[in-house]
């Protein structure tokens, strides 16, 4: 078509129920962050741990690869709560990588091109656009994290002995509970995060170091006062101790006072905290950008 031809014409497609409209600015973010191939190939690399536990489940269920790999008859592999702390701890850390890549493109790129004024002009309001770019990343850790926390124990369901899956039937809400909980944590902390960083690159360095150098601040506390409070700054740690109190796993070493860990309660406070502080700074960042139609 020639360009004297092109004109202006209105939108005459199918318009998205008012409800359902968040749900449009989660589709684009999709769609952008899975053009990248590299995104792609990073999004199966972090399932990779699930393959080999799904390998791990096969192999402890069945004799005859045990007898094949020479592991005779007292086998220790063990599929319990020890085992699906491990896997969860695992895929919470592949889900922080995630976060770090895809969290810093959805609210900056907006504020940094001058286009969050449109979207509140039009009928989504503040709470709608964030839900429409938290959407984005739930959908993305969960595959990283509770379904393929799901998944595994029905293949343990399936292939372990009679009467485990009820055994272990407390595993599913733990699963899913403390996995939503993790993406919470790390939704809001991401979405405020690149709200007040305009740059990539510097949303993705405060991301990633706010989950790795308050630790090392509270094991500097801990070695000067002699306790171990100074853990409730380690949030992949206050994950641990939620996981494996409710799973009844043991504790991996963490140093000096092993023996002491911070209480559950704490571990949920400080964690929930942390999702209302984040709550709190990402509604400070867009409030003075919200316009109002009269």
């Amino acid at each position: 078509m020639a360009v004297y031809k092109r004109a202006y014409r209105a939108y005459n497609g199918p318009i998205t129920a008012e409800r359902w409209r968040f749900l449009v600015l989660t589709r684009y973010s999709l769609s952008q962050l899975f053009s990248s191939r590299a995104f792609s190939w990073f999004m199966m690399i972090t399932l990779l741990p699930v393959l080999i536990s799904a390998a791990f489940i096969y192999v402890s269920n069945n004799a005859a690869v045990q007898a094949a790999l020479r592991m005779g008859t007292q086998s220790i592999l063990n599929v319990d709560g020890s085992f699906f702390a491990k896997v969860l701890l695992g895929q919470a850390w592949m889900g922080l990588f995630l976060t770090c890549w895809a969290g810093p493109l959805l609210v900056a790129s907006d504020l940094s091109n001058g286009s969050l004024p449109l979207y509140l002009s039009r009928p989504l309001n503040r709470a709608e656009y964030v839900a429409g770019k938290a959407a984005v990343l739930v959908g993305i850790l969960s595959c990283v994290t509770w379904i393929p926390g799901l998944l595994l124990f029905a293949l343990q369901s399936s292939l372990g002995s009679g009467g485990w899956a009820w055994a272990h039937k407390s595993f599913v809400p733990t699963i899913v509970l403390v996995s939503f909980l993790w993406i919470a944590v790390l939704t809001l902390i991401s979405l405020a995060t690149s709200a007040w960083v305009k740059w990539r690159i510097v949303a993705t360095a405060v991301t990633f170091g706010l989950f790795v150098l308050p630790p090392g601040f509270g094991e500097a506390i801990n070695g000067v006062l002699r306790t171990y409070w100074g853990r409730v700054l380690n949030l992949p740690y206050l994950l641990e101790v939620i996981l494996t109190n409710m799973l009844d796993a043991p504790m991996q070493n963490h140093g000096p006072f092993t023996n002491e860990q911070v209480p559950q309660l704490a571990a949920w406070i400080v964690l929930i905290g942390v999702c209302m502080a984040s709550l709190l700074l990402l509604n400070k960042r867009l409030r003075a950008r919200e316009v109002v139609r009269g």
